[in-house]
């Protein structure tokens, strides 16, 4: 599962993306209350599966969610792509959910 992002992305180099690949990495806590997240950036969903490395981007997404997994459902890594994608369209990108 991963995120298509469209927008403006701003690299902290300074260089202007258009688009990029995301993958969302979530844990949950030993409570199973929360759900931390990481989320890593790539050009292309092909720069991924080559092993390149992940571009210097922070979209400055939450990283931990409330979690109820009779409410939430139990698939850890669809809630959390679900949460990242609805904060990066909150800052106007548009975001589809991928790989389901």
């Amino acid at each position: 599962m991963a995120l298509e992002i469209t927008g403006t992305i701003e690299l902290s180099s300074g260089v202007v993306l258009t688009s990029a690949y995301a993958r969302v990495n979530p844990s949950l806590d030993t409570s199973g209350n929360r759900v931390f997240t990481s989320v890593e950036y790539w050009l292309s969903e092909t720069d991924y599966n080559d092993g390149k490395w992940p571009l210097d981007y922070n979209a400055f997404t939450e990283n931990r969610f409330d979690y109820d997994r009779t409410t939430d459902g139990s698939d850890i890594l669809l809630f959390a792509n679900e949460q990242i994608k609805s904060q990066l369209e909150a800052k106007g990108f548009s975001v589809t959910i991928i790989e389901l």
